[in-house]
């Protein structure tokens, strides 16, 4: 019998972890979810695994794997851009967590011994965890590293699509397409209720946008998740020519200079590495710079949730020529949904109304309906299993797969369903 426990991202999204028994037990992910008063963690693994799967450096898949560390050892499997870039956003959490003089899930020794444990495999490499069960990662096309997981068992061959994004983007040529067929699909829902606009449509607004505020005299705060999406839009900003000062702040700066370790891994390595380059890059302590004149500030965090976007936000959130650029999914309970929504974030302990312009861009690197569908029609599954997307989202992107041909499920916090 083969079977999937869902600990976290189930109907919702954020703290991916998924247990599947397929003889050997596979633990795939093991984020955090953000966005409330305490990080949430997935529930926890009651069983001994012979194996642990981090799909991509993202804390919602990565973030809580040192915790495990804990309490006992596993292997660990994922590509060298993800280890080396959740080493920086597990470093980043311990610190934070000192900072706010809170005590961290894991510590010092854990996050060693998850790097002790760890094996860095590169696409398209099959290893054998066991002599009946075997992994292999694919690109998934999200972010630097990121993988879509094929696990093949003697009872079921199953794919873990991760985050994935089938079209290209601007730093990456999209997911591989040659994964193969599978039993078993399990897939992301975070866009399975829409598509996305055209890329290239969306960029020339975002840019507008951003020359409209300058013209105005106001500051174009554009929070941005630190692994893949900054960099991105520096390199658009640049590209577009946009004749103000571009100021790159927070963590986003050492996921650039680890991103450009891995040309080979990049659409056009060149450009990138030479529009990052043209970045003022701020230092802790050096931020007044960037408010001298008018200017474009890309900095962490996407959602509001902490980072240098707070200190900025605490200057400027009364200069209503000023405007926020969101630029990604902002989770139920963040600071970004609450921007979004009621116009107002929580900053030092105090609920403030934001005067600033806000607007939000769906620059995503998550897969459109239309990308689902067509992965599920690659993979040919007997199940899709729906995870990592909101409940009501996740309603209609069943419907569609109905409409498809396809059988789905969609399991609930902790619950457990057969394969077979």
């Amino acid at each position: 019998m083969v079977k999937l426990t869902a600990l976290g991202a189930a109907r919702e999204v954020g703290r991916s972890s998924f247990l599947l028994d397929a003889g050997e037990k596979i633990l795939l992910d093991r984020g955090i979810k953000l966005g409330s008063d305490e990080i949430g963690y997935p529930l926890p693994v009651k069983t001994n695994l012979d194996a642990i799967v981090i799909s991509h450096a993202h804390l919602d898949h990565s973030g809580a794997l040192p915790e495990l560390f804990s309490k006992s050892d596993s292997f660990v499997y994922m590509t060298l851009p993800t280890l080396e870039l959740s080493q920086i956003l597990w470093a980043d959490s311990l610190k934070i967590a000192k900072a706010e003089g809170v005590t961290a899930p894991f510590s010092l020794a854990d996050l060693a011994s998850a790097e002790r444990f760890t094996f860095s495999l590169p696409y398209r490499k099959k290893i054998s965890i066991s002599e009946s069960t075997s992994i292999e990662l694919f690109d998934a096309g999200h972010i630097l590293g990121s993988a879509m997981v094929k696990v093949e068992s003697q009872k079921k061959d199953v794919v873990y699509s991760g985050d994935f994004k089938l079209g290209e983007t601007r730093m990456f040529k999209g997911a591989d397409k040659k994964i193969g067929k599978a039993d078993i699909l399990i897939i992301e829902s975070t866009y399975g209720d829409r598509n996305h606009s055209p890329r290239k449509e969306l960029e020339k607004e975002f840019v507008d946008g951003v020359k409209e505020t300058l013209s105005k005299g106001g500051f174009a705060m554009v929070p941005a998740f630190a692994v893949g999406r900054s960099q991105e839009l520096i390199d658009i900003l640049v590209e577009h020519k946009v004749s103000a000062p571009i100021f790159f702040d927070g963590m986003g700066q050492k996921a650039a200079r680890k991103t450009l370790e891995f040309p080979e891994l990049l659409k056009n390595p060149k450009s990138l590495g030479k529009a990052l380059h043209s970045a003022n890059w701020i230092k802790k302590g050096k931020r007044n710079i960037a408010l001298k004149e008018p200017s474009i500030i890309v900095t962490s965090a996407g959602m509001l949730e902490g980072g240098p976007i707070m200190w900025y936000l605490k200057k400027l959130y009364k200069d209503k020529k000023s405007k926020i650029f969101l630029t990604g999914f902002q989770v139920e309970g963040t600071n970004g949904r609450k921007l979004m929504e009621e116009g107002i974030v929580d900053l030092d302990d105090e609920r403030i109304k934001v005067e600033n312009q806000v607007q939000q861009f769906d620059f995503s690197a998550h897969a459109s309906q239309d990308e689902l569908i067509e992965l599920a029609k690659i993979v040919e599954p007997e199940l899709i299993v729906c995870v990592h997307g909101d409940e009501k989202v996740i309603k209609v992107f069943q419907k569609r797969l109905k409409n498809e041909g396809f059988n789905s499920v969609a399991p609930k916090l902790g619950e457990e369903i057969k394969l077979d």
